[in-house]
């Protein structure tokens, strides 16, 4: 498999993953609904239970009420019968009575003011929850329209999804980027070949010129002497130009040859 076939299917492997894990407007909109219903649930049960309550201590301060009234009955029965100590007993009972009955209706008051915010809580939560889903449609509606537009204008642009075109651009720019290291990898050895090795071919150079001028002037010499030997003695003779150790032992061999 080519680099650019993996490249392309890593990619729409990341564009397919993103679109899965992205959330669905429909789903969040259908569940925000339900967590409001949830909450009005128990919010109705919530009044339930405070106007359970509300009856029972209304009905604890009738009875304390009406104890408080039958102990007085008894106080002034004792009265009546010149007991002055069992109708002062009756008033203490009728003193305690009084004090729990006072106490159950303050709980009563407090109580019913409770379940007036409740019941305002609920109707509040009625009003939003019939808002909310009036609210829902026409996002949906407008969703809906939404999702229209980008298939059409997918249509009239010749791709089949937006996100086909993401993930094309995608590939472009990581064939341009691998483009982009190869070409700076073969410009890094080109400028590695211009500046490390000049100076080791500049010296071979030299050296290749040296040996063949060195030839050059052994060659020249020795086409002299021959033409010399032709016609008679040289007459004067320059020395060659310095060669190497070739032309050194050319020079002794001459050199002996004429002293002989």
């Amino acid at each position: 498999m080519s680099i650019f076939k993996r490249i392309s299917n890593v990619v729409r492997s990341n564009v397919n993953s993103a679109l899965d894990s992205a959330e669905d407007p429909r789903k969040v909109l259908e569940q925000t609904i339900l967590d409001m219903e949830g909450e009005y649930k128990k919010a109705k049960q919530k009044l339930l239970e405070s106007m359970t309550l509300l009856k029972q201590t209304e009905k604890q301060a009738e009875t304390y009420r009406k104890q408080g009234v039958e102990w007085e009955q008894k106080a002034m029965a004792a009265l009546k019968a010149g007991s002055d100590d069992l109708a002062r007993s009756a008033l203490g009972e009728k003193g305690k009575v009084d004090a729990m009955a006072l106490e159950a209706e303050t709980g009563v008051a407090a109580q019913k003011n409770s379940n007036e915010q409740l019941k305002d809580q609920i109707v509040g939560l009625e009003r939003k929850i019939t808002e909310a889903k009036s609210k829902k449609d026409e996002l949906l509606a407008r969703l809906n329209a939404a999702d229209m537009m980008k298939k059409q204008a997918a249509i009239a642009s010749g791709g089949s999804a937006a996100t086909d075109s993401s993930a094309f651009d995608t590939f472009d720019r990581m064939v341009a980027k691998i483009e982009n290291s190869e070409a700076e990898v073969e410009a890094r050895a080109e400028l590695s070949g211009m500046s490390g090795g000049a100076p080791e071919v500049d010296n071979e150079l030299r050296k290749l010129a040296a040996k063949q001028s060195g030839e050059d002037a052994l060659a020249a010499l020795k086409a002299k002497m021959s033409a010399s030997s032709a016609s008679g003695p040289p007459a004067t003779t320059t020395a060659p130009p310095p060669g190497g150790a070739a032309i050194d032992d050319e020079l002794a061999k001459l050199k002996a040859k004429l002293g002989g």
